[in-house]
């Protein structure tokens, strides 16, 4: 007799834990979705996509985090757990042996790396093309980020998602302050600031081999206001794209992070100059897909099917390993509504990049003009 698999999916007020609901529920013959939060109005908000929600400890408290899981788990008969956000994820990986239903993460060490920007960037160096980087330990390491790389100079924290906290500083003065007022000695890094475009790259591996992936121009981000930098981690308005070397760095990115990669792996970068810059990996994400990846799932693939089909060891239809998206597919996200997607109809290079001030439809920083057939 069939049985539709269980799938519990962690974080499930989140966007993240919500774009694998809305992914998998395309195919809701299959799957039976099971969701779990901290909050109890997040998990209000998520509930919706899935069959059955749980309040659960937060997972910092770990031992009854764990305990809660492997309860809803035998009560639900869950076939596999994704983890997110980022605590969750940690969690959920260090704690594996301990949890009794099926996971698909990266090896610990990789998750471990991977949520410290500081440590990535050591173990990336050399193996994969990043930006220049300075850990902020003293006024001194300002200076020196200052007298190599700018100005201006790019600071962000080395834990944490969404931008947050980042600043783009002019002078020194300026990022002392701005570390200082965080009390972020030790926890800021100090970058070359990149002026190309904003990539994001997606793979997805099993036991040491890349089953598919795609590629991401980020145009603008929501609430950009919000931000010193505009970065908030949540895509507005994104394109898809083609780029070798794109897949070339976050390639290079993942099998330095991990020998045998296994699970979903995202990878950020930014071009290094305006025109036809070279991608460098500013930050890679190790088990668990980025906050606005149903943008895919939105323009064609739906990652997080490959994703539990490969998890549970079942056959299905490889899409294709690399660029697995039609290049030019505009995605548009709001808050409170679903993605729109547009298709280029016809692609001409804008002008020369500048900052600020032109419509999307009409060019812009790196932006395509083009019509568009609503879809």
């Amino acid at each position: 007799m069939f049985r539709r698999k269980t799938v519990l999916l962690t974080g499930i007020g989140g966007n993240t834990a919500q774009g694998i609901a809305r992914s998998l529920l395309h195919h809701s013959g299959e799957f039976r979705l099971i969701g779990t939060d901290s909050d109890k109005f997040n998990l209000r908000l998520g509930s919706k996509y899935v069959s059955k929600a749980y309040l659960v400890p937060k997972a910092r408290h770990v031992e009854d985090y764990i305990d809660e899981l492997n309860r809803i788990v035998r009560q639900e008969s869950v076939d596999l757990i994704i983890p997110s956000p980022d605590i969750e994820v940690y969690t959920v990986s260090k704690y594996r042996g301990e949890i009794n239903t099926e996971t698909f993460l990266p090896s610990h060490r990789a998750v471990e790396t991977a949520q410290d920007k500081w440590l990535t960037y050591q173990r990336l160096k050399g193996r994969a093309p990043q930006p220049g980087t300075v850990l902020v330990e003293d006024d001194g390491s300002i200076d020196e980020a200052f007298s190599t790389y700018g100005p201006p100079i790019w600071l962000r924290t080395r834990r944490g998602a969404g931008g947050s906290r980042s600043f783009l500083a002019q002078r020194p003065g300026h990022a002392a302050f701005w570390v200082e007022y965080w009390d972020g000695y030790g926890e800021f890094l100090a970058s070359e600031f990149l002026r190309g475009r904003n990539l994001s790259w997606t793979g997805l591996y099993y036991k040491g081999s890349l089953v598919t992936s795609a590629g991401y121009h980020r145009v603008r981000y929501l609430m950009s206001h919000v931000s010193p930098t505009g970065v908030t981690g949540n895509v507005n308005v994104g394109i898809t794209i083609h780029s070798q070397a794109l897949n070339l760095a976050a390639e290079r990115a993942v099998a330095a992070l991990d020998p045998e990669p296994h699970g979903v792996y995202t990878v950020d970068a930014k071009e290094d100059s305006e025109e036809g810059g070279v991608p460098r990996v500013t930050e890679v994400n190790a088990g668990r897909f980025h906050m606005s990846f149903y943008v895919y799932t939105v323009a064609g693939l739906n990652m997080p099917y490959y994703y539990v089909k490969a998890a549970l060891g079942e056959p299905f239809d490889k899409p294709a390993r690399r660029n697995a998206l039609s290049p030019g597919v505009v995605t548009v996200r709001g808050v409170d509504n679903e993605p729109a997607m547009l298709i280029a109809s016809r692609m001409e290079t804008s002008g020369p990049a500048r900052a600020g001030g032109r419509s999307l439809f009409n060019g812009g920083p790196n932006i395509p003009r083009f019509n568009v057939e609503r879809t």
